[in-house]
């Protein structure tokens, strides 16, 4: 786009040009790189929220009529070590219930022994675990749940 101007120069008037550039204020390559880490980070963000935990039922004791406890081996993957779910679900449903509905239950303990045990006796369950638990949530439950935890 060209403009007209005119400017008095020493008396005289002179006509001058002014050219617009044709370059814009920035380049596109200085906005693409910024939009592309940012993109990536997003990918990344999404790709661990959404990432599958892998769940197997490791272990089934009956606490009661009402409750049942399940403990299902958790994996992430093959860079990832086993972690040990504890859950306590209505005794009236089958395993393939549980599992079909996993995702939606919340586990009350998360635990890396895999050698924890559990004991159901006069709807009291007794948990003894060696081993570092990475959650435990003492709800309120139709059971009274006992911890016996150790680092080693």
């Amino acid at each position: 786009m060209m403009a007209m101007t005119k400017t008095i120069n020493s008396g005289k008037n002179v006509e001058s040009l002014s050219i617009m550039q044709k370059e814009r204020g920035f380049k596109k390559r200085y906005v693409l790189v910024p939009v592309l880490f940012a993109l990536m980070l997003i990918a990344w963000v999404i790709h661990f929220l959404t990432f599958p935990v892998g769940h197997d039922l490791y272990k089934t004791v009956k606490v009661n009529n009402l409750v049942t406890l399940y403990i299902t081996q958790a994996s992430a993957g093959a860079m990832t070590s086993f972690s040990y779910h504890y859950y306590l679900y209505d005794a009236k449903k089958s395993e393939a219930d549980f599992m079909a509905h996993i995702d939606d239950q919340r586990a009350f303990m998360v635990t890396s022994d895999s050698k924890a045990t559990a004991t159901a006796n006069n709807d009291h369950l007794y948990l003894r675990v060696r081993g570092d638990i990475y959650s435990f949530d003492n709800g309120s439950y139709k059971v009274i749940v006992h911890l016996d935890a150790a680092p080693y």
